[in-house]
């Protein structure tokens, strides 16, 4: 469970850095390959979820944050 939680601040620190790129697309890296896991997951039925809702809102959570994330960093990138 440590190793998850490190794994997810890693990637919540990495997605922090990138958006404030001048780059605009190095911030949806992150967001794509979540969603494209997510859904190889899904067909590949390798994500173990008890229903359908548990899997749907974790991939809606997961991306409203790496979007938030992003959206973020590039209006703090437009105020410097």
């Amino acid at each position: 469970m440590l190793y998850s939680f490190l794994i997810t601040v890693v990637i919540l620190v990495v997605e922090s850095f990138l958006s404030r790129r001048n780059n605009v697309y190095l911030g949806a890296i992150l967001p794509v390959v979540y969603l494209v896991t997510l859904i190889y997951l899904w067909f590949s039925e390798t994500f173990f979820v008890k229903s359908t809702f548990s899997f749907l809102l974790a991939a809606f959570a997961g991306l409203v944050a790496l979007l938030g994330i992003w959206i973020n960093g590039r209006e703090s990138l437009k105020k410097k």
